[in-house]
């Protein structure tokens, strides 16, 4: 397979992270339960918890959880797709973020700057070493002074 080739990832969207979410939740519940003051840290656990779900619920309402892939070039230009909306074109900017299971991409759009979470589990596995690869060498950088036009 070519090097060369560019890469077509999906992007993790709000609903991959609900199971990582309610996880986090029980077990904050179970340390709050088991500390000396249980009542009090109970309390304070449903109210946070409470609030980032309030809070979520009236952004979902206002924002289309779409389902984006991203196709990323060799150059470190990086193109999101989705049945929704326009494509969107911009180029990874700075120092990106790796390991075996998840991958987050910082990218210049225009003159907003982004980031995309990328879940192993979800990916091509060949894609996803390359995308490792190019990250961990150093392959996609220098991308920032580069012009992004956005379609």
């Amino acid at each position: 397979m070519p090097h060369n080739k560019p890469l077509t990832l999906k992007a993790a969207n709000r609903k991959d992270f609900i199971p990582l979410v309610s996880i986090l939740f029980v077990l904050v519940l179970v340390s709050a339960i088991l500390s000396p003051q249980p009542l009090l840290l109970v309390l304070l656990a449903l109210s946070v918890f409470g609030a980032g779900w309030f809070a979520s619920t009236l952004w979902v309402s206002n924002i289309n959880d779409v389902e984006l892939i991203s196709v990323i070039f060799p150059d470190g230009q990086i193109r999101l797709k989705s049945d929704f909306e326009p494509d969107c074109e911009g180029f990874l900017s700075g120092q990106q973020w790796c390991t075996q299971h998840v991958a987050v991409l910082r990218y210049i759009t225009g003159d907003k700057r982004q980031y995309l979470v990328l879940l192993s589990a979800q990916q091509n596995a060949d894609d996803y070493r390359r995308l490792i690869v190019w990250l961990r060498q150093d392959f996609c950088n220098d991308t920032g002074k580069k012009q992004v036009s956005v379609s």
